[in-house]
């Protein structure tokens, strides 16, 4: 799924992981991905696929019922702490069949997920993603990408991700189309604080 060797591997502590986001501008890149692209409303229903330390909750307006889920015990252990019964965790591979009712969830978000995904186990989320949704229900994703017009540095930047399968354009749009009927795409590079470029997925 990503790198974990050497300095990759403090990463999987949680308050390192968030101390690196925050370095980074994550808090921008989260408010905006929230706002603009996640859409969240009162009463939505949400999966939060590799949630990681559960830090997209900070983003989130009163009312929504959230429910995440990551590979990594630490993070979830974390998770919890951090925020007891504002949210439901569990640790879980992303790319197992996890026990959510079907077509009971408005809303499916997998930030900075996709590229640490081979194209099966990607696959495999994106087709459970499409059992969770009910009808009117989105999959939204955020992710580092390659691209042919790609600034030296943004490029540079993206090569280092912990990521192992940073995709085009094209490679993400690609996972989607299978299961959704409407994909719409946006490329960013002005979401972080440093230059970067964010790969935007909405599908429905």
């Amino acid at each position: 799924m990503h790198r974990t060797k050497g300095l990759y591997r403090v990463l999987e502590r949680p308050s390192v992981y968030e101390r690196f986001q925050k370095m980074l501008g994550a808090d921008r890149v989260r408010a905006r991905f929230v706002e603009e692209f996640l859409r969240p409303f009162a009463g939505a229903r949400l999966i939060d696929a590799g949630c990681g330390t559960g830090s997209l909750l900070d983003y989130l307006p009163a009312g929504v019922e959230y429910v995440g889920f990551d590979p990594n015990p630490r993070y979830i252990e974390a998770a919890r702490a951090r925020y007891g019964a504002r949210g439901t965790f569990f640790c879980a591979r992303t790319s197992e069949t996890a026990p959510f009712e079907e077509a009971a969830f408005d809303i499916v978000v997998a930030k900075s997920l996709l590229h640490h995904l081979s194209d099966g186990d990607a696959h495999a989320l994106l087709a459970s993603a499409r059992r969770w949704l009910r009808p009117g229900g989105a999959f939204v994703s955020s992710d580092g990408v390659v691209h042919a017009r790609q600034r030296t540095i943004a490029r540079l930047l993206t090569a280092l991700d912990r990521g192992a399968n940073v995709r085009t354009p094209e490679g993400y749009r690609a996972l989607a189309t299978p299961y959704f009927l409407h994909v719409e795409s946006w490329l960013m590079s002005d979401m972080a604080a440093i230059p970067y470029d964010h790969f935007i997925l909405r599908a429905s």
